[in-house]
């Protein structure tokens, strides 16, 4: 049984990726960019290059598991400009899962007050 809470580190793959690829391609890419200890207990994130599916790779004492979520309508809130390993925390799985936005954006520079005596 896959235990995300129990999972190190959940990593999003920053390139879009054919989703037609299965497991072993699948684990080829993730140990090209992680090492073994790395790999164990964590979840690896990849997007379609449509936007439209993800697939989410999980290895555990076990085997692997190779999951993949389908939006009907709409595209997931793939984060831009980010590099392969990107660490999110398991809120932001289960958003990006939702198709919300993962990476939350920085708010304007708030303006200094200026004190006059």
């Amino acid at each position: 049984m896959i235990k995300f809470s129990e999972s190190k580190n959940i990593y999003l793959y920053s390139e879009n990726i054919d989703m037609r690829m299965g497991m072993n391609k699948i684990q080829i890419l993730v140990a090209c960019n992680f090492s073994k200890m790395e790999i164990s207990h964590s979840v690896f994130v990849f997007c379609s290059n449509n936007g439209k599916t993800i697939k989410i790779y999980y290895e555990d004492d076990y085997g692997c598991w190779l999951l993949q979520n389908k939006l009907f309508e709409g595209k997931f809130k793939w984060p831009k400009g980010i590099e392969i390993g990107t660490k999110i925390d398991k809120r932001q799985l289960e958003w990006l899962c939702k198709g919300l936005d993962v990476i939350e954006r920085k708010p304007k520079e708030i303006e200094k007050a200026y004190d006059y005596y």
